[in-house]
């Protein structure tokens, strides 16, 4: 039966049905125009959506590798940008120790130990540095300053080294301390002896953040400046000669942690590298994932065009054929 033979009831919920379909295809053609991918998912993939539902779990999946290879990159920064600070403060130092003359040791050597102590303080600072509200050498600590003030650690190490009669018993009771897990490792070092768990950057890769306050090569950063910042304490009761010793002992010691200290910035260089190597590797992945969905889902713009122009010249055809058979009636007919 043509639409024509139907009552007049029956004609216009046909001509209504007709028009409600119109408008939907004209809704999801414009969409589809506007966005560059089909409105409807599961018709155009005929139902099977496993693919689709891969792709997505792992766009996901490669979304949350991406915010902590952020993170880990943003750590790795802050730890390298810590190193590189303990390392001009060592350099600094080390030239401080080098122009110093056993004449500036004589009757005091309180610009050599005020630079020495001031040097300490900042070194100190470099290591309880925080980074997004975590600090970066306590370990699994990242609540607390892994290391003590200058006060508290000069305290520690001058109970350690009173009572010592040469220079070398100095060195031997301040390394002790430094390497004493009750001495150092509970007054100097104050955070936690577990090292950060690695970073996941991919299902199979990862990167490690182990380096803490207590790491031997910072303690022995800590202690070259430490000893000649007490270089005229009373507990050491050092004669001239002594003092000259104990610069000339430092002195060598720093020489040997300044290269120590560019070893361990150049490990961190290498997990930064690690950390960029996966991250650009999961944004390859990421624009390959991307592009097959893409090819899943995309419209022909052109093709999507040219049916919504018919879809709108039907549209307009059926208001015409809706306008004209309202003004049909008897009176005209005759």
């Amino acid at each position: 039966m043509n639409i024509g033979s139907r009552g007049d009831t029956a004609h216009s919920y046909a001509m209504q049905s007709r028009n409600a379909a119109l408008k939907q295809d004209m809704q999801r053609l414009t969409l589809e125009i506007s966005t560059g991918q089909v409105a409807d998912i599961r018709t155009a993939l005929a139902g099977n959506v496993a693919y689709l539902n891969d792709l997505d779990r792992s766009l996901t999946k490669l979304d949350g590798y991406k915010l902590a290879g952020l993170e880990a990159q943003q750590f790795a920064d802050g730890v390298q940008t810590a190193l590189g600070r303990i390392s001009d403060l060592n350099a600094s130092f080390r030239d401080s120790l080098l122009t110093a003359t056993n004449s500036a040791l004589g009757d005091g050597t309180t610009g050599l130990q005020s630079t020495a102590r001031d040097k300490l303080d900042q070194t100190i600072s470099a290591l309880n540095t925080q980074v997004s509200g975590r600090t970066l050498f306590a370990g699994t600590a990242t609540n607390v300053q892994p290391i003590a003030s200058v006060d508290d650690l000069l305290t520690g190490l001058r109970a350690a080294v009173t009572g010592a009669v040469t220079v070398d018993d100095i060195f031997i009771a301040a390394q002790a301390w430094f390497d004493d897990p009750a001495g150092f490792g509970t007054t100097g070092y104050l955070g936690s002896d577990t090292a950060l768990a690695p970073v996941a950057l991919s299902d199979s890769d990862s990167v490690g953040f182990k380096l803490r306050g207590d790491d031997t090569v910072l303690r022995d950063t800590l202690r070259n400046l430490a000893l000649m910042a007490m270089a005229d304490d009373p507990a050491l009761s050092l004669n001239n000669t002594q003092k000259s010793e104990l610069l000339q002992k430092t002195m060598t010691n720093v020489f040997a942690n300044v290269d120590d200290v560019i070893q361990l910035r150049a490990t961190v260089g290498t997990s930064e590298a690690h950390i960029e190597t996966a991250t650009v590797r999961q944004s390859s992945e990421r624009s390959a994932l991307e592009m097959a969905r893409n090819n899943l889902l995309s419209v022909d713009p052109f093709e999507a065009a040219t049916e919504l122009e018919q879809v709108q010249f039907q549209l307009q055809s059926l208001y015409a054929i809706t306008a004209r058979s309202s003004q049909l009636s008897l009176v005209n007919y005759l």
